[in-house]
C-alpha cells in the first residue's frame, strides 16, 4: 500500500530548539531514499522551510502556512494557494480595528511573499519580523494605513491570550473564513490566524495525497491547529508533549518532540512492514 506520512513541524518534528536533529535528518533521508512518501503540514511558510531543510532531500509537495500555500520542493515553487474572500477579509480587518489591534497581511508574489503591516503592539511581533526578514522570500512592507487588496491569503497576529480571545470570538462568527487561535510553543503569547475558509492543514494534505496517488495518510502533530490534518488522516498520531485535545483524537500517542519521535516512528513502522 502506498503511504504518505506527513508531520507537523513545530512541537512535533523540530525541537524545543526549533530545529532539525541530525538523527531526524538522517532517518527522514533513508526513508526517502527507500521511496517513503514523506512531506510535512506547517504554519511556517516555504522560505524557512527551504533553509531549515536544505540537506533533506523532500521530494513530495508541502503543505505550507496551515494549508494555504502548498508548495514543490523539487521545483522550488508554490503550486497553488487560497485566496480570502475579499469581504471577508474587510470584515476580520474591522474587528482587528475595532479593538485597536492591527494584523500582518500576506499576499503572494509568485514564490515570494509581501507582508504589510502598521503597528507593532509588542516585542513578540517585532520580533516575529526579525527572524523573518532575511529571508530572501518574506519581504516586509511599513504601511500607515492597512488596506485589503486582491490576492490576500493570510492574516495573522501574535499577542498574549488575553489580547485577542475576543478579536478571535468575533472572527469565527465571519462566513468565507477559517480563524486558529493557538499558543505559539516557543513564546507563550498566541498566534491568531485567518485564512480562507476552503482550506486547512487537512484539506491541503488530502490534496497531496491524491496528487501523488497514496492510499492512506499516516500524520503526527502537536497543537490544536493539527486537528483538521488528524481528521483528514487514515492514522494520526500526537507527540507526548502535545496538546490534551489532541492527544484524545489521536490513534496514538508517541515520544516528545525532543527524543526524535516521529522519524523513529515512521522508521520503525516501515522496517517492520506494519
Amino acid at each position: 500500500m502506498k503511504k504518505l506520512y506527513i508531520t507537523d513541524l513545530d512541537g512535533t518534528l523540530l525541537t524545543s530548539e526549533a530545529s532539525v536533529s541530525d538523527r531526524t535528518k538522517n532517518l527522514i533521508n533513508s526513508l526517502i531514499d527507500k521511496g517513503v512518501l514523506f512531506s510535512l503540514a506547517t504554519a511556517r511558510t516555504h522560505a524557512t522551510v527551504s533553509e531549515m531543510f536544505s540537506d533533506v532531500k523532500l521530494n513530495v509537495p508541502l503543505v505550507m502556512m496551515n494549508g494555504v500555500i502548498i508548495y514543490d520542493p523539487t521545483e522550488n515553487k508554490v503550486v497553488s494557494s487560497a485566496d480570502i474572500p475579499r469581504s471577508a477579509a474587510e470584515k476580520v480587518l474591522g474587528v482587528f480595528e475595532k479593538h485597536g489591534k492591527a494584523p500582518m497581511l500576506y499576499y503572494p508574489d509568485g514564490n515570494k511573499i509581501n507582508i504589510y503591516f502598521s503597528d507593532l503592539n509588542n516585542n513578540y511581533q517585532q520580533d516575529y519580523i526579525n527572524l523573518r526578514n532575511e529571508s530572501g522570500i518574506k519581504h516586509f512592507h511599513y504601511s500607515e494605513k492597512l488596506n485589503i487588496m486582491d490576492h490576500l491569503i493570510y492574516i495573522v497576529t501574535l499577542d498574549p491570550r488575553e489580547e485577542l480571545q475576543e478579536i478571535y470570538e468575533e472572527i469565527t462568527k465571519i462566513d468565507g473564513v477559517n480563524c486558529m487561535f493557538y499558543s505559539d510553543n516557543y513564546t507563550g503569547c498566541y498566534f491568531l490566524e485567518v485564512l480562507s475558509s476552503e482550506v486547512n492543514k487537512g484539506t491541503a494534505a488530502s490534496i497531496v495525497k491524491d496528487y501523488i496517488g497514496a492510499e492512506k495518510m499516516i500524520a503526527f502533530g502537536d497543537n490544536l491547529n493539527d486537528i483538521p490534518l488528524f481528521e483528514a488522516a487514515d492514522e494520526a498520531y500526537a507527540v507526548s508533549n502535545g496538546h490534551e485535545r489532541l492527544k484524545a483524537i489521536a490513534d496514538g500517542v508517541i515520544g516528545d518532540n525532543n527524543s526524535d519521535a516521529v522519524a523513529t516512528f515512521i522508521y520503525e513502522k516501515e522496517n517492520n512492514g506494519v
